[in-house]
């Protein structure tokens, strides 16, 4: 016969407890093949990509498809591969994984700009494209502008998705009114972001061009806060109100 399993103690019992109560709630398990973030992280990617490909030819670099390609290639090298776990249920800790990721991020942040940056040169050297086309570009770099911040706030907050689904943090990068409030205001258990919650503070940075009820911690943050506020700034300020001024009236 088999041995019987012992039951805990009163004692075990509760420090079992204390220790589940003291786990991050509210965050991704991002090494689970039911985590959100394995839907979540290439849909926006294909939605930046989608709507990249509708930009006018004169906001971007190279051929249109160019650097949408690349992004989409960068969904399996920067994701999957470093996501998934191992068949002993321990996770993928590959430098090079994790830097290739932080190219792949930096990349997307640099094509935002980018686009930005032409959209604003076309504007003010004159172009064939139609007032309501060129406004539509404006509005579809700041949709691109919020989704690369956000994924990119998503990967590095605390060490990234793994550190912060396996209670591993050091040095948080945000910090959010629920966590400033207490383990005693979220149900008795540490909470954590979600996806959403960066895709919001990227949102928000760049409607008030400032921290909201969300805090940057780290220098790091602070420049990525500065960088995305320039970026929404020239297009808002200037891109799209040059573009609503073009639009003939009557």
């Amino acid at each position: 016969m088999s041995a019987r399993r012992a039951q805990p103690t009163k004692d075990e019992a509760h420090a079992q407890g204390a220790a589940a109560d003291e786990r991050p709630s509210g965050g991704e398990h991002f090494g689970s093949r039911r985590s959100p973030a394995w839907v979540l992280v290439p849909a926006v990617v294909i939605v930046i990509v989608a709507i990249q490909l509708t930009l006018p030819p004169t906001v971007t670099i190279g051929p249109l498809w160019l650097i949408p390609l690349i992004e989409l290639v960068g969904i399996p090298l920067g994701i999957a591969i470093r996501a998934w776990p191992r068949r002993d249920g321990t996770w993928r800790t590959d430098r090079f994984m994790d830097r290739s990721m932080d190219v792949y991020l930096c990349f997307l942040a640099a094509a935002s700009a980018l686009n930005a940056v032409l959209l604003l040169t076309t504007l003010l050297s004159g172009s064939e494209d139609s007032p309501v086309r060129l406004l539509l570009a404006g509005f579809g770099v700041l949709v691109i502008n919020v989704f690369t911040f956000g994924l990119i706030y998503w990967w590095i907050d605390g060490g990234g998705p793994v550190k912060r689904a396996t209670g591993q943090v050091v040095q948080w990068d945000f910090q959010y009114p629920q966590q400033a409030s207490g383990p005693e205001q979220t149900s008795g258990q540490a909470w954590t972001p979600r996806m959403l919650d960066y895709f919001y503070t990227a949102y928000t940075n760049i409607i008030a061009f400032s921290p909201t009820d969300t805090m940057p911690l780290t220098h790091r943050v602070k420049l990525l806060f500065t960088l995305q506020s320039a970026i929404s700034l020239v297009t808002i300020l200037v891109t799209v109100s040059r573009a609503i001024n073009m639009i003939p009236v009557g």
